[in-house]
């Protein structure tokens, strides 16, 4: 007669039965991934750098994962819809979400139903693209030494211009005041681009903005800019110093995007995902698309993709909180 196991023993054992059923479930999915096509939840409008990210990388990972990437764009409330719908989509690989700073910038600004911590696996970051300190031709600041002179002199006269409440460019223009310790007078827009062209048409002093976006007002001469967020000098602004030049190193940023897929998706997944997203961005001509578009192709590990999310995240919540910045 088979002796019955009871007590902690046999709780031992149904965990360890547990954990092999799991396993053998997780390879098998993975075997057999992707067994249909994958979704790309892109939390912004068409035409953007998220959607035009997705579309150039969808194409060749598609090819390699022998199944059609879709992309479907799910804008709305500074990105949320989209990425609480990427959290309750299946975790098996199939729908992953493309993400920026805004994904951990919302939970310290609003109430979401996602965090992007624990509800999210980093598959991989995809790009970078920097970001500027620009201002109207008419204000007498030619480095950014001198625009914070004349911000201590003038507390809140400066008005900058943003494309929102609690996006990236938003939180990095009060950490700026914040770390200066000057007043400037924040000017919500409805995107990057009718804040480049209020400041090209001095309707505001200053605007914290995507390089690409203000390249053509800047070569038209209508905006001047001053610094840049980046570690190194723009390419094609050879004389506009860093930020960390101009003695702010901790002001450096960028405005990354990378892909998430939901927590409990199989490792092996992420692995299959990470591998082709890599293996493309490093294709020179997905390279020389993401240039168009003032973007840099950063492939990465899952890991680092996560640490960047960590790190992000902390940074951003704090200054939120110092900065008394909430969603309008």
């Amino acid at each position: 007669m088979r002796k019955q196991i009871r007590g902690p023993r046999a709780l031992i054992c149904r965990q360890t039965v547990c954990a092999l059923a799991f396993a053998i479930t997780a390879a098998a999915q993975a075997q057999t991934y992707p067994s249909k096509p994958v979704r790309v939840i892109v939390p912004f409008p068409p035409g953007g750098a998220a959607d035009i990210t997705s579309r150039v990388l969808g194409e060749h990972v598609g090819k390699g994962l022998g199944q059609p990437v879709i992309v479907e764009n799910r804008p709305g409330a500074g990105a949320v819809i989209g990425y609480e719908l990427g959290a309750r989509a299946p975790a098996d690989g199939h729908t992953i979400t493309i993400v920026f700073p805004s994904f951990v910038i919302n939970p310290s600004i609003r109430r979401v139903n996602y965090d992007p911590i624990k509800d999210f696996k980093a598959i991989a970051q995809a790009s970078s693209l920097p970001m500027a300190f620009a201002v109207h031709p008419s204000v007498p600041a030619r480095s950014l030494k001198e625009l914070i002179a004349l911000a201590r002199a003038r507390p809140g006269e400066i008005s900058y211009g943003t494309p929102g409440v609690g996006t990236t460019q938003h939180v990095l223009g009060e950490l700026f005041a914040l770390t200066v310790k000057a007043k400037f007078t924040h000017v919500p827009y409805a995107g990057l681009a009718p804040a480049n062209t209020a400041l090209a048409g001095g309707h505001i002093s200053m605007v914290v903005t995507n390089l690409v976006e203000m390249t053509p007002f800047s070569s038209a001469g209508k905006v001047r800019p001053i610094a840049v967020t980046t570690a190194a000098r723009a390419e094609g602004f050879p004389n506009v110093p860093t930020i960390r030049e101009a003695g702010y190193a901790e002001l450096e940023a960028t405005n990354w995007a990378g892909f998430v897929a939901p927590a409990a998706t199989p490792a092996a997944v992420i692995t299959r995902l990470n591998s082709e997203i890599v293996r493309t961005l490093r294709i020179p001509d997905v390279q020389e698309k993401f240039k168009a578009q003032g973007m840099s192709a950063v492939p990465s590990t899952p890991e680092q993709f996560a640490a960047l999310l960590q790190s992000e995240s902390a940074r951003y919540a704090k200054v939120v909180r110092e900065a008394g910045i909430r969603a309008e």
